[in-house]
Order: structure tokens, then C-alpha cells, then sequence
């Protein structure tokens, strides 16, 4: 342990005896409580006196105590380590050192001190440094096994696809392919590159850097229908390549704009030792990646990207669980500020930014086994006993609107509740439900543990046994944890493309809707999806989608619960700021008003 961690445990033991006072003590008071031995207690104490903590008079001759008189608080020396903790980036042993101390000023005192670290800084070089608080570390960025929001949105930073989506136009766009084409058949797709195109690490992008992409896709992804669909892949030049298809696919473009399709290079994805590229992602895109830890993340902007360099020349994301609970009182007071809110700030006069998320929080019934919830009564039970306007006024937060759908219909925006308590009992009465402990599962993050112990609420005041298991997003994705649950809490935030994530969310091998969907439901998203694919029209694909949906909703195979609402507070010298459809900032066009 260093000095610092000594002393404040020997002061936080003595803190009835004030700063100037003696204590009187043996050498063997210290040892044991230190449990160290008597050497390095006595080197420990040399070195507190030499930091000024402490004055030590030895006792002179046997049974003589020693005497001990402190010169400064533990207060002063906890908040001086937590600082230097910070600074040199460890931040997460910050957090548990603090929070080890049951000392609400400190806290304050501490929050107050870090909250002037956040916002943009000129470095030495007159370089935009922009510098935010985030609730957990984002170590799983490798492409090809995405599932998160927040890790897709860091993904755009960090790499390109093929063509992307502009929601801005409605369209498909060139990215990393300049033109593409297709045949009448819709089975054939050739993809023309861009030239002069480099990764972060200076190798040149080529069309094989582009098949090895989807090849490993194929093989190491989870089994996914897109991937499946591909019967062969050609290089025919080093800027051209070429997609054979299984079957007709009138929107393959549009799918592959999505960030699992990102473009790696082959020679560091392939090679042996490559160190973990899930944490340290190397793309072709404006921000290149230069840590990534427990503590913070770092990207730098990336000079040679081929549409520009980024105006901001380093984000810096630093790991704060708490920064919600502890930071808002903070922000009247800072400088170029940026910060995801739970829901719209309340304190100082920061801009914000508000978008209702398209998407849907929803509960998942596992109609793929057999069980007490086959029986359509339970089910109907736990719908009418839900009351979604009531959870949202339990719970707040980004919690806005009761939701009836993925997608909140803004022409009709009145919500029909078919809450019904006393029904809802006597369903469960009727039912075969023999008292049977329900298992209801869903992801770590604070919202969701919230949500699901609200849901076990109330099915209990209805009669229903439920158990609540919490386990890592990476878990819960497995398909045999999947089919363990009877229940699954999650949400769904649609992309860019909402008819495209809509489409993946029901498809994929790790989707939680459509591992739990029944013979009959499997059916009928797999006949919608069919259809869909051989639809140019998105308007069309949309009304197949919702028609999908309202299947599933007329069987009870799953219950929509409520709509959030995306927040971000900025600083008014941030320019170029808006919200993607994940509700974060694109960094890439964020820039710095100076005068």
C-alpha cells in the first residue's frame, strides 16, 4: 500500500484526537492495525514524516508508549490520492477508494473537483481536447459481434462501411465503396472502392481486406441470416468486389450500412497476437483508437481520413458510474461541458438536446418451451396487470410515453391502457398457474434491475411468483441462457434504418424476441421478412413490419411497456451538435466556437 492509503486508516482509527494533539501508542498498536510487520510499519511512519503528516517521538525504554501528533486530516490526504489517482488514470481505483469512505462532503468535495476536468481543453499543441464523463467502460467493440447501442455509435467513429445511410437524404450513400450495382436478379452485387483509402495503422484498404470482413463474419460471428445469405464472394480487383447471393435481396445495400459490416483489415484481424482488438479496434475512420481500459478511452483524430479530418483532435471518455447522481449539481459551473442525461437537466443554464428514441422497452414471453406461460390466460394475466403509465411515473428517468409499438405513432399519439387490476386476478384465478416461480431475466444497467423489480411487483400483487435473475448483455444473448428464461426485460433501439433493425432484432441468433417466439410466431416473422426483402419501397416494408408486430402483439408473444426519451446537455461554444438515432453526438462534425 503507499503512504497515503497508511495514513488515512490510521487517522480515520484516531479521529476523536485533533490535528496538533498526541496520542500515546506502541509500535504494536501500529503493526496491528496496519497488519504489517514491524519494519515496514517503521519505514511507513519515517516516510509520513517526511510528508509532513506526522510527528512520532519514540518511548524511551521498556513499557515507555511512543507518541504520535498529526499534523493534517485524512480528509486532505484521501482528497490529494483521489486527485492523483485521477490524473494518472486510474480512475476506477478513484471511484472505489472513495466510496470505501463514508463521507458525503468529501464525495461533494471530490465531485466538485473533477467536474472541472470535463468539457474541451486546449492541450500544449493548441489542440481541441473534448473530455466527458461515461457510467461504464466500452471494451467490446470489435464489429462482427456487436449487440449494444453505444458500442455501434463508437463503431461509426471508428470505421466505415461499404455505403451508409443518410437519414438526412433518405438514402444510401457512397462511404468506403464510391459506386455499387446489381443485377435484375437481385443476386448479383459488385462493389467499386475507393482508392487511396488506409487503415489506422498505415495499411493500404483493398477489396480483400473487404472479403476477409465478411468472410470472418461468416464464420465467427453468431450464425446470422444476412451473413447465410451470401453463397460466394469474389475479389476481382483490388477495388472491385463482388456479393453471389442465395436467394433475391432488393435492399442488400441497406443492409450492409449497418455497423457489424465495418470494414477490418485483414493482416491485424488475422494475425496471431494481435492483442485485444475488441478494446483497441483499428478501422479506417475519422477517430483512431489510442487506449481503452477500465478507467477511460481515448481517440485521437485520424489525419488521412479520406473525407476530412475530424475538427476535435481528442475525445477522451472518462469511466464514472455514479456521474449522473453526482455530477448534474455540477454543470452550471462548467466550461464546453457534454453530458448524457437520464432526462432533461434541471440545473444551470447548459443547452440540451431531446429526441424521443425510436424504439420500445418490451417483455418477452418464451413460448419456444413448454410452461405454465403457454397458457394464453397468464399471459393475458400479466398484460392487464401491468400498468405502463403508473410504471413510468414510479420509475421517471428517460421513461416518457406507454408504448403500444416499437415506433410511437405521432399522428395518434393517445395511449389505450388495458390496465385492469381485478381482472387481471381473476385471469390468473382461471389460469393453470399453480404458483409456479416465473424466471424473468434481463441485462446489467441500472435502468433495466429498476424495470425488472418493478415487473416482479406487480405480478406479485396479481398472484404470480416471479424471480428476477440479472447476468451480463453478453450472457443473455446466449441462446441456451435464452431458452432458460421464461421471461426476458430488454429494449430495442432502432438504428438509422428502422425497418432494418426492426428486421435484425427478429432474426438474429441472439435476438431475445425471436429465440422465445413460438412455432406459429416463427412463422409468421419469417414469411414477413420474405416479403420484405423483395420490397423496394420502405414505406411498404415498414406497414409488413408493423403488421409482424401486431401479430405478435394479438398472440401475447410480448408486451410493449414504454418509449424513452434521449438527452444531451452541451456547452453553447460546442457547435455541429446533434443526436444520431442511438442519442449520441456524432464527434466527427462537433467543433469548438473560440473567441
Amino acid at each position: 500500500m503507499e503512504v497515503e492509503v497508511y495514513f488515512v486508516k490510521l487517522r480515520e482509527h484516531y479521529a476523536a484526537i485533533p490535528d496538533g494533539q498526541a496520542v500515546s501508542l506502541s509500535m504494536d498498536d501500529l503493526t496491528g492495525l496496519w497488519d504489517c510487520t514491524r519494519r515496514n510499519a517503521q519505514l511507513v511512519l519515517r516516510r509520513m514524516e517526511e510528508q509532513g503528516y506526522v510527528e512520532w517521538h519514540a518511548g524511551r525504554g521498556r513499557g515507555n508508549l511512543s507518541r504520535l501528533i498529526f499534523h493534517t486530516s485524512y480528509r486532505k490526504v484521501l482528497l490529494e490520492r483521489i486527485k492523483s489517482l485521477v490524473l494518472n488514470e486510474h480512475i476506477q481505483e478513484a471511484w472505489r477508494t472513495l466510496d470505501s469512505h463514508d463521507n458525503q462532503d468529501l464525495k461533494d468535495e471530490v465531485t466538485a473537483w473533477i467536474s472541472t476536468q470535463f468539457g474541451v481543453r486546449q492541450d500544449s499543441d493548441a489542440k481541441d481536447v473534448l473530455r466527458f464523463p461515461f457510467y461504464r467502460p466500452v471494451l467490446d467493440l470489435d464489429p462482427a459481434h456487436v449487440i449494444r447501442r453505444t458500442e455501434a455509435h463508437w463503431m461509426r467513429q471508428i470505421f466505415n462501411t461499404l455505403v451508409s445511410y443518410s437519414s438526412k437524404e433518405q438514402r444510401i450513400v457512397p462511404e468506403l465503396a464510391h459506386a455499387w450495382e446489381c443485377d435484375a436478379a437481385k443476386i448479383r452485387w459488385t462493389f467499386y472502392l475507393r482508392k487511396g483509402v488506409r487503415f489506422h495503422h498505415g495499411k493500404r484498404m483493398t477489396a480483400r481486406d473487404v472479403a476477409y470482413t465478411f468472410h470472418r463474419i461468416q464464420t465467427e460471428a453468431p450464425v446470422e441470416w444476412i451473413p447465410a445469405m451470401i453463397q460466394k464472394i469474389t475479389v476481382i480487383s483490388d477495388y472491385c468486389i463482388e456479393f453471389l447471393l442465395n436467394t433475391p435481396n432488393t435492399i442488400f445495400d441497406r443492409f450492409i450500412c449497418t455497423e457489424r459490416y465495418s470494414i477490418v483489415p485483414e493482416d491485424r484481424y488475422d494475425e496471431q497476437g494481435a492483442g485485444d482488438l475488441a478494446a483497441m479496434p483499428v478501422g479506417t475512420g475519422p477517430f483512431r483508437m489510442v487506449e481503452n481500459n477500465a478507467s477511460k478511452m481515448v481517440l485521437e483524430s485520424y489525419e488521412s481520413y479520406f473525407e476530412g479530418c475530424p475538427h476535435l483532435d481528442r475525445i477522451e471518455m472518462w469511466v464514472w458510474p455514479n456521474y449522473e447522481r453526482d455530477l448534474l449539481l455540477q454543470v452550471k459551473e462548467q466550461d464546453a461541458q457534454l453530458l448524457y442525461n437520464e432526462a432533461q437537466p434541471t440545473a444551470g443554464d447548459q443547452p440540451f438536446l431531446q429526441q424521443l428514441e425510436k424504439g420500445s422497452s418490451y417483455l418477452t414471453f418464451n413460448l419456444a418451451k413448454e410452461g405454465v406461460l403457454q397458457d394464453v390466460q397468464l399471459r393475458q394475466a400479466i398484460h392487464v396487470g401491468l400498468d405502463r403509465e403508473q410504471m413510468i411515473a414510479d420509475l421517471g428517468g428517460h421513461r416518457m410515453y406507454p408504448a403500444e409499438g416499437f415506433i410511437r405513432d405521432q399522428g395518434n399519439p393517445s395511449f389505450h391502457s388495458e390496465y385492469h387490476l381485478s381482472y387481471a386476478k381473476e385471469l390468473v384465478r382461471s389460469s393453470s398457474y399453480q404458483g409456479e416461480r416465473i424466471m424473468l431475466y434481463t441485462y446489467e444497467m441500472v435502468s433495466n434491475e429498476h424495470c425488472a423489480a418493478w415487473i416482479q411487483e406487480a405480478c406479485n400483487r396479481i398472484g404470480i411468483q416471479v424471480e428476477v435473475v440479472v447476468v451480463p448483455i453478453r450472457d443473455l444473448a446466449n441462446q441456451d441462457k435464452l431458452a432458460a428464461a421464461d421471461m426476458v426485460f430488454a429494449g430495442e433501439v432502432l438504428g438509422e434504418q428502422s425497418d432494418i433493425t426492426l428486421m435484425e432484432m427478429y432474426t438474429l441468433d441472439t435476438s431475445f424476441i425471436g429465440n422465445h417466439l413460438s412455432p406459429a410466431g416463427a412463422l409468421i416473422v419469417n414469411h414477413g421478412i420474405a416479403q420484405c426483402l423483395l420490397e423496394e419501397n420502405l414505406d411498404k416494408r415498414m406497414m409488413m413490419l408493423h403488421e409482424i408486430e401486431k401479430a405478435l402483439k394479438h398472440q401475447l408473444q410480448l408486451l410493449f411497456l414504454y418509449h424513452n426519451v434521449q438527452t444531451a446537455s452541451h456547452h453553447p461554444s460546442l457547435g455541429g451538435i446533434s443526436l444520431n438515432a442511438w442519442g449520441k453526438v456524432d464527434y466527427r462534425h462537433v467543433w469548438v466556437r473560440r473567441k
